[in-house]
């Protein structure tokens, strides 16, 4: 928890350094921004918006709703410890029984949000997730036999016995964790923006999930859920850089976790996440944007207290979290007031690729991920 809040003096730098377009009517607002400084309402050009994987990007006008409707897609394949990759043998040879060697991760995301004032702006988030691990097994005249120790395994306890030297396959789906909260805008020049964000995680989803064909307990990372309840806090900058149409912004955030452990016994790691990105308008309706994203966490504390598999690196808690820099591109499309019955609807995808990741113990290996969404506000 130190860490993050020392991180969260990087932000003040920002505000403190960042540029804004030269004097005279903010690039992308022919007509200059509205009072308020919402990046939704009709005339608002796309560059004002983040990169669709970015939350909580942007406050409203007092009065004002949004709808909006993302769809998440990770991919995960193999593992490594720490920047090594490593193959399915190379698991093997740490001891354990079984690898992972791929992982997809798709998430459906519905969001409301309402600005009773020109300053504040409500929110409520909910998911739905669905999870697929397909894992291999060490050829049974290389097994080992014992327990589980410091996150190798000799061995397996659970259900996936009769798997030697195959694959099998198990996964997840169901309804995730609601995160209620506010934005706060706090700085509008009229180029430039700020705002903080207080959202609170309500442990709606499971955290003890189990295969539907053997009911062992899945790993923790196809969970549904934290379990507990938790802290997610953000602050978030947006402005103009030219009067060419090239606007920027950054955004640190994460989460807290405000419980020591859950029903299950165990807590996930704390999150750190950083974000800066570029958008630049390339018509009156559609910008392009790049981002690069920081993101580091906690391994899990604890132990599920259910008996479970010990036999994967995904079953050990010292093998969750780490470090990782993605880079992204997307773009934004907003239907202008010409548009008729789409006119302020917006539509966005972006695709994220890690170029440096640095897992704790032996964690999964992240490939690539996209998202897809839409936003009508009214």
């Amino acid at each position: 928890m130190n860490t993050f809040f020392k991180s969260l003096l990087f932000p003040v730098s920002i505000l403190a350094v960042a540029p804004t377009a030269p004097a005279g009517s903010p690039i992308g607002y022919p007509d200059g921004l509205p009072s308020h400084g919402h990046h939704c309402g009709i005339g608002v050009k796309p560059n004002g918006h983040a990169p669709i994987g970015v939350m909580g990007d942007h406050t409203h006008a007092a009065g004002e709703f949004m709808l909006s409707y993302r769809f998440m897609t990770m991919r995960m394949d193999g593992h490594r410890a720490g920047t090594d990759s490593l193959s399915s043998e190379q698991v093997f040879h740490k001891g354990f029984n079984r690898a992972a060697t791929e992982m997809d991760m798709d998430m459906h995301m519905f969001g409301l949000m309402f600005a009773p004032t020109d300053s504040l702006t409500l929110f409520a988030m909910g998911n739905y997730q669905e999870n697929d691990m397909t894992l291999s097994s060490r050829p049974a005249k290389a097994s080992h036999g014992g327990g589980h120790r410091g996150g190798t395994a000799h061995g397996a306890s659970g259900g996936h016995g009769g798997h030697s030297g195959g694959k099998h396959s198990h996964s997840s789906s169901g309804w995730g964790d609601v995160t209620v909260g506010g934005l706060y805008q706090f700085y509008n020049t009229g180029r430039s923006r700020a705002h903080i964000g207080l959202g609170f995680s309500i442990p709606t989803g499971e955290d003890l999930e189990r295969d539907s064909n053997t009911n062992a307990v899945l790993p923790y990372g196809m969970q549904l859920g934290s379990g507990t309840w938790d802290l997610k806090p953000s602050l978030t900058y947006t402005g103009d850089l030219t009067r060419g149409g090239l606007a920027h912004g950054a955004q640190v955030g994460g989460t807290i976790r405000l419980e020591d452990e859950n029903d299950a016994g165990y807590q996930l790691g704390d999150i750190f996440e950083a974000s800066y990105w570029l958008a630049q308008n390339v018509t009156s309706w559609a910008s392009l944007s790049a981002r690069v994203k920081y993101t580091n966490q906690d391994s899990i504390d604890g132990h599920n207290n259910i008996s479970h598999p010990h036999a994967a690196p995904p079953h050990f808690t010292a093998n969750y979290g780490g470090e990782t820099v993605e880079v992204g591109v997307g773009i934004n499309l907003l239907a202008p007031s010409s548009a008729g019955f789409l006119s302020g609807h917006r539509l966005a995808v972006e695709a994220l690729f890690p170029v440096h990741q640095d897992a704790n113990g032996v964690g999964m290996e992240r490939d690539w991920s996209v998202t897809v969404g839409w936003q009508k506000s009214f």
